[in-house]
């Protein structure tokens, strides 16, 4: 069983990696040092140990060893080109290495004195500057891959001459001296995104892996079964909670995909779940792990830096639509089960439940652990998440299964750790790059002027252009970069606008989490559907029609905040209320199906009923929110009818009306 765990934690630690090299003797050393020495320096400034031993450092020194460690890893680990050789490091790449390691090595030891003259770089600032951004592109290309290397270096170059630009894109004039020294020693420019990387990235890797490696995704997968198990259509709704848990430690909707799927996708197709919606279930359930508290992607956490609020406010403001998202899944799906005749798991399929507990409580204490200490204790989330994933070990090394080996096992989940933070840190470092000549060319400032005047005219298009904005940098780079992008040039907008902080935030952040399972470019889906040997673009819209609620819900919310548990109780209550509703009949009318087939017509009439019952209670209009919610419920009490009557008398279903459905395309939209 202990080899399962840490073949699957291996795969997802190389998920992020284009092929990495199989090295061997002093490179495969050097490389295991880099890889452990990432989350072991950063657990050490999680937790202030150079001020507890009287060294005292610049956060910014910290960020130039993490900076230096994490590239001079990339260049020794991932290859050049698709086609190079893993089994050795060629001569440029031990260049690469040293260039890594001096640049982070200039930063930390010289950053005292440049702190005194930030605005007055010397010559050995502005080589090690430009070297580390070029350092930087070329880990990106390696890693991330050519798009976002052409569309970084693009912005490179706007930033020098942006005020050849016409118009709104016209910015301020700028040196490459100015603009090389602003990105490599400003606190506000790339080394700030770095920042993130190097505590909550750190922080919440070491977590997840300890998860992982100790065993985490087959127990989650068999609590799912025991409590979805013996349901109709049991295996979806097994799909949906195990990568809803899964997500929360996975770190990415891509990642938990190829992890997770192997086991669910395939259960699901046996099951009589076509393909495509097998792949699809799947990937709109381990996307939606990054919008679930209380343990969210990493975005959630930049979001709170961005809001300057407790990371406990953001997951608090993300439950009710985090849970009308799995609702809006999990009620399709049941009702794909009920028109397929799709019969629970049998009883040999569904673990038993007492070995389930033996193996699962060590696991759910472990999560109850991270809740207590971000929740309860407030503590700082990375130095929270820092204490769970250490105190994770011994309280998983209680289950028998994990007492052998478990020394290897906590290594390797450092190792792991580091693995992953090479991208991350990557991604963090080239939004930090972006982030920056948005501010010093004056960029986000004459975005975010025509955002708000466009807002004044129609705030409708002011959230279509924010969402479209958010989605196709989803497309290109992973959540946290998108959200992280969009936010620094759209949400100053959307807030002078006149929109609820919290509920500008989540809106970009949402649509940069959906952009996963979205057509054309769903890397989610891109993972799912050759697990499946489905078709990439059938499985992305029904992923689409799973996830409904992910594209209605934030224009909700930014209307009235009560969705995010915000404003007057009885406002909450009523929202909710109805929008739990709504959402189920919302899904009757996608599915087409409630007891019996519905007609074309009656499907839009429910829509409607259904889209008035979701709109929630507003303080300024509550009456008149409220009669449309009535209105809306009317409609639906009006339209079912049928499926009323026959509840009551107890009849079977017209077998005509149910031989209008499609059989063949049951469980696609239409």
């Amino acid at each position: 069983m202990n080899n399962l765990h840490e073949r699957k934690a291996e795969e997802l630690s190389l998920l992020s990696l284009s092929r990495p090299r199989s090295l061997t003797g002093f490179a495969r050393k050097l490389e295991r040092t880099f890889l452990l020495g990432i989350p072991s320096i950063g657990i050490a400034y999680i937790f202030d140990l150079p001020r507890r031993l009287g060294i005292y450092l610049y956060t910014e020194q910290y960020l130039g060893i993490f900076l230096g460690i994490f590239l001079a890893a990339t260049f020794l680990t991932v290859p050049a080109w698709k086609r190079a050789k893993r089994e050795s490091v060629p001569w440029y790449d031990w260049i690469l290495l040293v260039l890594s390691i001096l640049s982070g090595i200039y930063l930390t030891v010289c950053y005292p004195d440049i702190a005194v003259a930030l605005g007055q770089p010397d010559f050995p600032r502005l080589l090690f500057g430009g070297i580390t951004i070029l350092l930087i592109l070329e880990a990106a290309r390696r890693e991330v891959g050519l798009s976002l290397f052409i569309t970084v270096s693009a912005i490179l170059i706007y930033g020098r001459f942006a005020y050849h630009f016409p118009a709104f894109l016209g910015g301020r004039p700028m040196s490459f001296e100015h603009m090389i020294n602003y990105l490599y020693t400003d606190p506000n420019s790339m080394l700030w995104m770095i920042s993130i990387a190097a505590t909550l990235g750190i922080a919440f890797t070491i977590f997840g892996q300890v998860l992982i490696h100790f065993g985490a995704g087959e127990i989650f997968v068999d609590l799912a079964m025991l409590v979805c198990g013996r349901m109709r259509g049991g295996t979806a709704k097994t799909t949906v909670v195990s990568s809803s848990l899964f997500g929360t430690i996975s770190g990415g909707a891509v990642s938990n995909v190829l992890v997770d799927g192997f086991i669910t996708i395939p259960m699901m197709i046996k099951s009589g779940y076509k393909p495509a919606v097998a792949a699809a279930t799947e990937a709109v359930s381990s996307t939606g792990g990054q919008i679930m508290p209380p343990v969210m992607g990493i975005g959630a956490f930049v979001m709170a830096e961005y809001l300057g609020v407790p990371y406990a406010k953001v997951a608090i403001a993300a439950i009710i639509p985090a849970l009308l998202y799995y609702f809006a899944v999990y009620t399709q799906l049941d009702i794909d089960a009920a028109k397929l005749g799709i019969k629970a798991l049998s009883r040999d399929q569904i673990p038993p439940l007492a070995r389930t507990i033996k193996h699962s409580w060590s696991f759910i204490l472990t999560i109850s652990l991270l809740v207590y200490t971000l929740f309860i204790k407030r503590l700082d989330a990375s130095v929270a998440a820092t204490i769970t994933g250490l105190l994770s070990v011994p309280i998983l090394v209680v289950a028998s299964k994990n007492r052998r080996g478990c020394f290897r096992l906590f290594i390797n989940s450092l190792e792991g750790s580091g693995r992953l933070l090479l991208t991350i840190g990557t991604v963090m470092a080239l939004a930090g790059i972006v982030v920056g000549i948005v501010n010093i060319s004056g960029l986000g400032f004459s975005i975010s002027y025509l955002i708000t005047q466009v807002g004044k005219f129609n705030i409708m298009f002011l959230l279509l252009g924010t969402a479209a904005a958010s989605m196709i940098l989803g497309m290109g780079m992973p959540t946290v970069a998108a959200y992280a992008l969009a936010a620094t040039v759209c949400a100053t907008a959307m807030i002078k606008s006149g929109i609820d902080p919290m509920a500008t935030h989540m809106f970009i952040f949402y649509f940069a989490v959906i952009s996963n399972i979205t057509p054309p470019i769903a890397l989610a889906i891109f993972a799912a559907a050759p697990i499946a040997g489905a078709p990439i673009m059938k499985t992305g819209y029904i992923a689409m029609r799973l996830a409904i609620m992910s594209y209605i819900v934030p224009f909700l919310f930014v209307f009235s905040p009560s969705l995010l548990l915000k404003g007057p109780l009885v406002h909450i209550v009523i929202s909710v209320v109805t929008a739990t509703v709504g959402v189920y009949f919302l899904c009757v009318a996608l599915t087409g199906f409630l007891i019996q087939g519905i007609s074309w017509l009656r499907r839009i009439v429910i829509g409607v009923g259904a889209l008035a019952l979701l709109l929630p209670t507003r303080q300024d209009i509550f009456t008149l929110t409220v009669v449309i919610n009535a209105v809306g419920l009317l409609i639906l009490f009006i339209t079912i009818q049928p499926e009323i009557r026959f509840l009551f008398t107890k009849s079977r279903p017209n077998p005509n009306k149910l031989a209008t459905l499609d059989q063949k395309e049951l469980t696609e939209p239409k």
